[in-house]
């Protein structure tokens, strides 16, 4: 008898480690299903980020060449035209890939509309113009770069200030004191004589935020 209920309890235990084992397993092929599929979900989501941004990127292209093609045959007439006429499909093109950053949009806009208007006046040549836009774009990458990498580490970040941006290229100042109204730049002003001391301080932009969006002049 003490036999048999060795035996009996050896079975049960062997049973018992069994479905132990078959527990974990189990435990172990449902964990790596759900990392796979969670991997599976960030690598789609990360596929269809770089699919809005690729055709983002195609739009800007292709209207800001579409743009400046009308300026060169003389349908837009000034630098400011062909930036009116590009402007909007930019914002709209970042809105449409759902950019998180809009407000950088809207600064590097409204101060490439400034850069425009004092080329027209002869404030600022081509080369100038360029030059002072390229850097504030080069600074609009560098924090939307780093503030990629803080949300990559998931942590929280304090976003670079306008100032900051704008500092040696233009000045922000507070919407309570707008230099203008409606965010228009005056092109009513005439642009300085050659060797012009005056020159300098007119081609200096002044950006200021009218609700979401920003205005520079």
């Amino acid at each position: 008898m003490d036999m048999v209920d060795t035996c009996i309890h050896r079975v049960r235990y062997v049973a018992r480690r069994q479905m132990h084992h078959l527990k974990l397993l189990t435990l172990v092929v449902f964990t790596a299903a759900s990392l796979f599929c969670c991997q599976n979900f960030m690598q789609g989501v990360e596929r269809d980020q770089e699919a809005k941004a690729a055709v983002m990127q195609e739009k800007e292209k292709s209207i800001l060449a579409e743009c400046e093609l009308k300026r060169l045959r003389g349908e837009l007439k000034t630098y400011v035209e062909s930036a009116q006429c590009s402007n909007p499909v930019i914002i709209q093109a970042h809105q449409e890939a759902g950019d998180p950053a809009m407000n950088l949009v809207y600064l590097f806009t409204a101060y490439r509309l400034a850069i425009a208007d004092r080329i027209d006046r002869g404030v600022l040549s081509q080369v100038e113009g360029n030059l002072m836009l390229s850097q504030l774009v080069s600074r609009i990458n560098t924090e939307r770069l780093q503030t990629d990498m803080a949300a990559a580490q998931q942590r929280s970040r304090p976003g670079v200030s306008y100032e900051s941006l704008l500092q040696g290229l233009g000045v922000w100042q507070s919407s309570a004191n707008q230099p203008a109204q409606n965010g228009t730049a005056d092109s009513s002003r005439t642009a300085p004589p050659p060797g012009d001391n005056g020159q300098a301080q007119g081609s200096a932009v002044i950006c200021y935020q009218i609700g979401p969006r920003i205005a520079c002049q």
